[in-house]
């Protein structure tokens, strides 16, 4: 509970009281000093106590006595109608105070003062300026406004005590102040700090009244203030209370009801009338709070089958339920809870599992009871279904997993739902192996097919294979073929691979049956073929035993073995037989220079030991024992006539023959 303390006090003299309560009063109090002191700032005795944190405003006196002859007042000349106050300083530093006076016109009045300190406290002071003591400061001007400081400029006039700039105050000096109304009209005087850093201790301002309530109390409870007072045993006083909200009451102790929760600030007035007429008022604060009550309606939904935790206990009917709980704050509060009991959906009919076959499309398919085609259907996960919001559906197999279906009835935006699980086990569904999905063979050649995985096999199409059922085929295929493999496992699911086997082209070679040959010449072999590689054997009588075409010059009858291959390794096997005959020679009958010479016309190898010409007298032209030399139609370079000349040759074939021929030949051009 925060507890502000406000002091007030006036003095008054010919001003009714009503009136003293509507001016804005000085926050100290006339009984500050305690039991048998009076403080109402006639004398230096009875100084009233004053602190910086406020400004103050108060009637001020008329047809006063004049302050006591025999004081040092400095500048001051006349004291009449004179009120003292004193100050003690709290924090050191410079102060500085204005004073103005003004009447009830609020026009300005001349107001005058006299200023002494520092003391030690109020006695001690009051006993100094008894004893002539001079003042710090002092104004005897005709202004409405005056200025007082320490450790600043203040007073007016000249001469020790007038116009003067004292030290700056201290920690617990006290300082006495006594203002002069020398008009003598009625009006009121106010002063306030304006400067400096110093403040005053504002605990000097004492006051009796002390007040305390029952707060906090709850909103249904009475608000009962509490006040005692120090002084009232000596003093009659009259109580005028003021709180938030324009709350009042004029007793000591009063009491409200049915107030609304929250904070609330009350201040009390206690005024009592002193002996010598003058009042007093005496102000405190206090601070209250109200917790509220509730009576509090929570409106609660459930879905049929469910139940609320109430409190101590569970419930499942819809209705009203009153509970009376104590808050935190200790008041009392009805919470009323309002429970609606919603439908829900009651079962999922739906099997609790089903088996696929991997890469196969499977249908789920429920039916919730009771039927309401207000239900809204959510599956989770949302992996490989057709949607997700549909009561059935369609599930693209490719891994076991577990689905749910959430079923929800909304009603007045609130759902209910319930809940099914099933279990789809997905079989593999490629299951089969096959390491050899495409290979080519060359004609004739045959393959099998390794595959393994399933339980049953069927091959498509089935020409070139041995078994179209069997896990591994055997294929001798002629053209390319694809093949298709459908695989059932043992859990019925089917699998499909591709197998493509590819023809390549057969390798041909086209050589003819046999070749005649006779000694010293040579045969180039060109088969018709598309193989690249050959290899031929024997080697004997070959250029080169590796490539298409060789040179064949064998010296005897020789079969030879070639095997061809394409570039796809494909084989072909063939054979040449040579027949190596024996040596033939012959003469032509006619022969034309421009053509060429004339000789022997010889097929294989022989030795000419003489080759004679002559003409029709007899005479040789034409003579040589080279097979390899002819006549070219002349004679000693002079070109012979045409006409029949007579050759005559003798030689020996390479078997060892002896070849002997004579005979006509013409020349012709």
């Amino acid at each position: 509970m925060n507890l502000k303390k406000i002091y007030k006090s006036s003095k008054l003299t010919i001003i009714s009281l009503g009136f003293m309560l509507s001016l804005c009063f000085s926050s100290i109090s006339l009984l500050a000093q305690g039991p048998g002191v009076i403080p109402d700032g006639l004398t230096c005795a009875t100084a009233l106590p004053f602190c910086t944190d406020t400004s103050y405003n108060f009637p001020n006196s008329t047809n006063a006595p004049t302050a006591p002859a025999g004081y040092s007042y400095a500048c001051l000349s006349t004291r009449p109608n004179p009120v003292w106050y004193y100050m003690k300083i709290g924090n050191p530093g410079t102060l500085q105070i204005s004073v103005a006076q003004t009447s009830m016109a609020g026009t300005g009045l001349d107001v005058d003062f006299a200023f002494w300190g520092p003391f030690v406290d109020l006695p001690s002071g009051c006993a100094a300026i008894a004893a002539q003591t001079a003042p710090i400061q002092s104004s005897y001007s005709a202004s409405a406004s005056e200025t007082v400081g320490i450790g600043l400029p203040g007073g007016v006039g000249g001469g020790a005590g007038c116009a003067t700039t004292p030290p700056a105050a201290l920690t617990g000096q006290y300082y006495i102040l006594l203002l002069t109304n020398y008009s003598n009209q009625p009006g009121s005087i106010s002063f306030s700090k304006t400067a400096g850093t110093a403040t005053t201790d504002c605990s000097i301002l004492t006051c009796g009244v002390e007040v305390t309530s029952n707060s906090p109390v709850c909103q249904s409870d009475s608000l009962r203030l509490f006040l005692t007072n120090a002084n009232d045993s000596a003093y009659a006083y009259n109580y005028y209370w003021t709180g938030t909200g324009g709350l009042t009451a004029n007793v000591k102790e009063p009491a409200f009801g049915a107030l609304n929760p929250g904070t609330y600030n009350f201040n009390v007035d206690a005024v009592t009338q002193l002996p010598n007429g003058n009042y007093d008022t005496c102000s405190k604060e206090i601070e209250v709070v109200i917790n509220p009550t509730y009576h509090k309606t929570i409106v609660e939904y459930i879905c049929q089958g469910d139940s609320l935790a109430w409190y101590d206990t569970y419930i499942n009917t819809s209705g009203d339920y009153d509970s009376l709980f104590q808050t935190v704050n200790g008041c009392d509060s009805l919470v009323t809870t309002t429970l609606h009991v919603m439908p829900k959906p009651v079962l999922i009919q739906m099997p609790d599992s089903l088996i696929a076959c991997q890469f196969d499309s499977l249908a789920i398919q429920s039916n919730t009871l009771p039927p309401n085609g207000s239900y809204t259907y959510s599956w989770t996960p949302d992996n490989n279904l057709s949607t997700t919001d549909q009561p059935n559906i369609w599930f693209y197999a490719d891994e076991s997993r577990n689905y749910k279906l959430t079923v929800t009835n909304t009603v007045n935006g609130f759902p209910c739902s319930i809940s099914k699980d099933i279990s789809i086990i997905v079989n593999p569904g490629n299951f089969l192996v096959a390491p050899l999905t495409d290979t080519s063979l060359c004609p004739g050649e045959k393959v099998q097919i390794p595959v393994t995985g399933a339980a049953q096999y069927n091959w498509t199409p089935a020409i070139y294979l041995n078994n179209p059922n069997a896990s591994s085929p055997i294929v001798t295929p002629e053209t390319n073929t694809r093949y298709r493999l459908i695989g059932t496992s043992d859990k019925g699911c089917k699998d499909t691979v591709f197998v493509n086997i590819g023809v390549y082209p057969a390798a041909t070679l086209a050589l003819p049956d046999h070749v005649n040959i006779y000694p010293g010449e040579q045969y180039q072999i060109t088969p018709n073929t598309n193989a690249l590689y050959f290899t031929w054997f024997p080697n004997s009588g070959l250029n080169n035993e590796n490539i298409s075409n060789p040179i064949a010059s064998p010296i005897k009858d020789t079969r030879y073995f070639v095997t061809a291959k394409t570039e796809n390794n494909c084989s072909i096997y063939d054979s040449i037989d040579f027949f190596v005959k024996e040596t033939v020679m012959d003469m032509p009958n006619a022969f034309n220079p421009n053509n060429g010479s004339y000789k022997a016309s010889i097929r294989g190898i022989a030795k000419i030991h003489s080759f004679e010409i002559f003409n029709r007298w007899g005479q040789k032209v034409f003579e040589t024992t080279d097979i390899n030399e002819g006549w070219d139609g002349t004679f000693k370079g002079t070109t012979q006539p045409m006409g029949v000349y007579i050759y005559q040759i003798k030689a020996t074939t390479v078997e060892g023959r002896p070849f002997k021929k004579t005979g006509n030949v013409t020349l012709i051009r």
